[in-house]
């Protein structure tokens, strides 16, 4: 059966449809943790995962926004990988484990750990595979091959279910940071670079490095420039986007680092007091 073509998307309409994926993402995250509350891990399991396609899916799209403005000026947004994607559970599951794995945009005192995060997740292959399995056996009573029937309820993992919530959680926010990240980057690009002053760099001795900084970038014009993530005359202020649809994830994380560093201040406070 082939797969069915995209429609192509505005700019305004891809900034919609990345709200949508990530705020129902979030929507199964929030019923999955309800429903894990209430004792029925089998079908938090199921909207879990559902909820991890919905990431695959808006990883997809932010991944296609930083690639679109390299290419040829008038290119679609859709593409023929995008297309296959979304018709494809697997490949969504996958492009959730290649950004687990790599986490491009982690945030953290130390590096991140691939090697770390593969042997967490297992192999592409079986994970993307036993997830989209789970995913059904959370909805369906099945039979084994002697006649056993094989109910939801037999699946009650909780330790690794909580584990698929939060990376629901974890590709919400850090999704929203790697805006800002790619956002800054194509600012830079487009404004090109001074050279620095020689007065800071001059103990630099390699004779490469030294012209690098000492000689100015100029700045490149981006294609298909709309559908960048700061559009010119886009507001840029660090928070306007708290609270928002889509932005769940993001706030909670924000909320939980405010009153993190919050306790840290008070500790510290009230150490110095003694």
């Amino acid at each position: 059966m082939p797969i069915r073509k995209l429609p192509d998307l505005s700019p305004e309409q891809v900034v919609k449809l990345q709200d949508a994926l990530l705020s129902n993402a979030d929507a199964l995250l929030v019923s999955a943790l309800s429903l894990l509350d209430q004792g029925r891990a089998s079908l938090a399991r199921s909207l879990a995962i559902l909820g991890l396609e919905e990431s695959g899916k808006a990883i997809a799209v932010h991944e296609r926004r930083v690639q679109v403005v390299r290419e040829p000026e008038g290119t679609l947004f859709r593409c023929e990988w995008l297309d296959a994607l979304w018709a494809s559970h697997e490949q969504k599951l996958n492009k959730v484990y290649d950004f687990l794995l790599s986490e491009p945009y982690w945030f953290a005192e130390g590096p991140p750990n691939p090697d770390e995060n593969a042997a967490m997740l297992g192999t592409i292959k079986r994970w993307a595979g036993r997830h989209d399995n789970l995913k059904k056996r959370g909805f369906y009573v099945e039979l084994d091959r002697n006649g056993k029937a094989l109910s939801p309820a037999d699946l009650a993992d909780e330790d690794s279910l909580r584990a698929v919530l939060s990376y629901v959680h974890q590709i919400g926010w850090q999704l929203r940071l790697g805006e800002h990240i790619e956002g800054k980057q194509q600012d830079q690009q487009e404004a090109g670079s001074p050279p620095c002053d020689p007065e800071f760099w001059g103990f630099v001795e390699d004779p490469e490095i030294r012209a690098a900084l000492l000689t100015e970038v100029p700045g490149q014009l981006l294609n298909n420039a709309p559908y960048r993530f700061n559009p010119p005359g886009a507001d840029r202020s660090p928070f306007r986007n708290l609270g928002k649809p889509g932005y769940e994830a993001d706030t909670r994380q924000l909320v939980w680092l405010h009153d993190e560093l919050e306790r840290d201040a008070a500790e510290n406070r009230k150490a110095d007091s003694q």
